[in-house]
């Protein structure tokens, strides 16, 4: 098994989730949610894990609702990126 098969970034979790709630419901294309994860993800930090259970073990409550926030706050900026360059077209 390759290393990269065994590595993952937490953050792409959190901003795929994240996505299916905030930006799913207005419609956007495969492509668009793709985009958007792309421009929320250059936002965040990265923060790699071999297994989820022991990334899990070792945060904090106030860490897990740290990354939250980030997340919702560059998923919405990515929206919000995405909605200015489509009245601009």
């Amino acid at each position: 098994m390759a290393i990269s098969d065994q590595i993952q970034n937490y953050y792409e979790f959190r901003v795929i989730e994240t996505l299916a709630v905030l930006a799913k419901p207005k419609g956007y294309t495969d492509g668009q949610m793709v985009d958007l994860a792309c421009l929320a993800l250059n936002n965040l930090p990265t923060r790699y894990f071999r297994h989820e259970v022991d990334l899990a073990f070792y945060m904090s409550a106030h860490e897990h609702e740290e990354i939250n926030r980030r997340v919702r706050q560059a998923v919405n900026d990515a929206i919000a990126f995405i909605e200015s360059h489509k009245a601009n077209s």
